[in-house]
């Protein structure tokens, strides 16, 4: 192939590249402004807020509280420590990662 030939290829091949990537564009900003005159239900439109509700609240009403939060940090028992590291170490086996030895796990029926 002469230089002249592998710079054509070299030009034609970064050319469709740059045209791929501009429709690509152009097809995305067609789709969002196609998009924002979609009617999607109530309130979902683009850069519009949901509809506020019309219905009054009861003057005697009382606020409804949430339930407090479950605590944030649960010890794990020694068994579920055991379980994951126990895991851990038949996944690396099985992938490969002690190149020396490898684990196989046959089940045998009967």
């Amino acid at each position: 192939m002469s230089p002249l030939e592998a710079w054509t290829v070299t030009v034609l091949g970064m050319l469709v590249v740059f045209l791929g990537l501009m429709l690509c564009i152009l097809f995305i900003n067609g789709f969002n402004r196609v998009a924002k005159h979609v009617r999607w239900g109530e309130g979902g439109e683009h850069g519009h807020a949901a509809p506020v509700s019309k219905t009054a609240a009861h003057p005697n009403a009382e606020p409804v509280h949430a339930a407090a939060p479950p605590p944030s940090v649960v010890e794990p028992t020694p068994e579920v420590l055991a379980a994951i590291a126990a895991a851990i170490e038949i996944e690396q086996r099985l992938l490969g990662s002690h190149i020396t030895q490898k684990l196989t796990i046959r089940r045998t029926h009967g």
